[in-house]
């Protein structure tokens, strides 16, 4: 295993020698689009071929996983608009999964559309109080709750706005800010086992619908120009459809230090409290420290440590400890990209406790997640690329209050080419 990793880091650093070395080639020239007043759209085309080793249970028994080959279609815009007072980042696509039964003739009743728009936009940016506004919309089979496992597909919208109050020379800067999100869930075909029994209600995605309010308030001081004092207060008021006496508060105050230590060290160092108001008992330490560094400027690599506590359906609340690294490497003037990431998630999913005189809630769940991904891409011509990529997510699952679910405990493989036209 050590010769694995001397010889994996030896790649690194050789990569590393090739970007530098090439920088002096030439560059590779940006897609013009259409000038629409002070900003540019750009219109594109994304057609990928994915092998996915787990879309669903399609053998006999309705019990093992079966893969296919998936065509993904996914024409979109993105608009772009930056001057000293304004910006607007717009980045919408609608995108047609083929499920082509290739290899499981029953998941061509899996072919559906999904969607992914947003916007982000700043208006009086050289003003002492600033206005942010923007939207995400997602309709994927990846969805926001980390209880469910497979065989599920949402639809998930946030609105945000949030009020920098920056005066002076902007060494201070104030934000108070509200989101508001949504998301209704779908059970797919055969997505989850039809052993799953009807009686517990993780059964039925639709019994995670949700609505979700943050608000808070941030605080920034740069002490040095790029260097800076972070202070982070907020709360979700989480309320369920289907179950109201099941809704939550969960409050967090963060504080602590990001920014640049050296022109080629970054850290982040932040720490804090977080606890379910709605169950006193749940109190917790929360934080992020991660340590980055850049070998060139196309070149970097970062690993770091979170933890966070989050309000999730049916069960109450989760505990994600995160461990990742993840880096990237650009070679002959950003030509060759190549972008990989690695990471742990142990889920510990508190309840409401089981004995109502127990001190502390009881883990009823606790999860293992690994997920790893390499992508390179090449940049063929300004208006065409070209990508391959390999992701493998592992997801072990351990109930406390009962088997666990079909659909929670999986290996995932999904092998892709995609080809990215764009003007």
């Amino acid at each position: 295993m050590n010769r694995e990793w001397a010889s994996g880091w030896k790649w690194v650093a050789l990569c590393c020698v090739l970007s530098g070395g090439a920088a002096s080639a030439q560059e590779v020239p940006k897609s013009p689009g259409f000038k629409i007043g002070a900003g540019v759209l750009h219109p594109y085309l994304q057609v990928d071929g994915r092998y996915d080793s787990l879309v669903g249970y399609f053998d006999a028994g309705n019990t093992t996983p079966s893969g296919d080959l998936v065509l993904h279609f996914r024409p979109g815009v993105k608009f772009d608009l930056d001057t000293p007072s304004t910006s607007v980042g717009f980045d919408g696509n609608a995108e047609y999964l083929w499920f082509t039964g290739a290899i499981s003739p029953g998941a061509r009743a899996l072919s559906r559309f999904h969607a992914r728009v947003g916007l982000d936009t700043a208006f009086n940016k050289d003003g002492a109080v600033e206005v942010r506004l923007g939207d995400t919309l997602v309709r994927s089979d990846r969805t926001q709750n980390p209880a469910l496992g497979i065989g599920a597909i949402s639809l998930f919208n946030n609105v945000y706005l949030q009020l920098p109050i920056h005066p002076g020379g902007r060494a201070l800067e104030v934000t108070p800010k509200v989101a508001w999100g949504v998301e209704f869930f779908d059970q797919l075909v055969n997505g989850v086992s039809n052993t799953c029994p009807a009686s517990r209600p993780e059964c039925n995605p639709s019994n995670s619908n949700y609505s979700n309010l943050n608000f808070g308030a941030a605080a920034k001081w740069k002490f040095f120009p790029k260097t800076a004092l972070l202070l982070d207060v907020n709360a979700d008021w989480r309320t369920y459809f289907a179950n109201p006496a099941s809704d939550k508060i969960v409050l967090r105050a963060l504080g602590g230090l990001a920014g640049l230590i050296s022109p080629k060290i970054s850290i982040t160092l932040m720490g804090g409290y977080a606890g379910d108001l709605t169950l006193s008992s749940i109190h917790t330490f929360v934080g992020n420290a991660e340590f980055a560094y850049q070998f060139t400027p196309a070149s970097r690599i970062a690993v770091g440590y979170a933890r966070t506590l989050n309000p999730v359906p049916i069960i109450g609340t989760v505990v994600d400890d995160r461990g990742y690294l993840r880096g990237g490497v650009g070679l002959f003037s950003n030509r060759l990209n190549i972008d990989g990431q690695f990471s742990v998630d142990y889920l510990t999913f508190l309840g409401t406790p089981l004995d109502p005189a127990a001190p502390v809630p009881n883990p009823v769940r606790h999860d293992v997640a690994l997920a790893f991904g390499l992508s390179p891409r090449v940049t063929i011509f300004s208006w065409w690329d070209v990508g391959v990529s390999y992701t493998l997510s592992f997801r072990v699952s351990e109930s406390a209050t009962g088997p666990s679910l079909p659909g929670l405990s999986f290996t995932r493989h999904e092998a892709m080419l995609r080809l990215d036209f764009h003007y």
